[in-house]
């Protein structure tokens, strides 16, 4: 169910740009990063930062994490508190290994073989009001259009 994580398909490199707009919205200390899964394997595909890619190739390798739950079930997951979380053991000692407290996953669907998923992490306990989700849910789901229309 899972792809080799440590690398990426460079046909994905264009998804660091929205990896990379979707922190500069929110701003420090926030750092993003999307998972890609495509008739249920999942992949890593981009990060704003090398601590938030690390999280996601966690996530990829175990199948276990709030990104892989916001693919599968299709609705947001949010961690307010990293420490607190106790349902994905290795994502988070990954997680608070990089020095993350909170998490949030939004998805978006590409198409009937497709979802993708923008992951939100912090170093602040809970740091994002309903309006920066909303904000970032637009994006991911511009993200599934842009992945769409590209045929990838």
């Amino acid at each position: 169910m899972t792809q080799q994580t440590t690398e990426r398909d460079d046909m994905y490199a264009f998804l660091d740009a929205y990896a990379q707009e979707a922190a500069d919205r929110i701003g420090a200390p926030t750092e993003c990063s999307i998972i890609l899964r495509r008739h249920h394997v999942l992949q890593y595909v981009a990060s704003s930062a090398p601590r938030s890619a690390y999280c996601d190739q966690v996530e990829v390798a175990t199948g276990e994490g709030p990104c892989v739950v916001a693919i599968q079930q299709l609705r947001g997951e949010v961690v307010p508190d990293v420490l607190a979380e106790t349902l994905w053991p290795d994502w988070r000692a990954a997680a608070t290994e990089q020095g993350f407290r909170s998490a949030a996953a939004l998805p978006g669907i590409v198409d009937a073989d497709t979802t993708v998923a923008l992951n939100l992490y912090s170093t602040e306990v809970d740091p994002w009001d309903p309006d920066t989700l909303v904000g970032m849910d637009r994006l991911v789901q511009e993200v599934a259009e842009t992945i769409r229309t590209r045929g990838i």
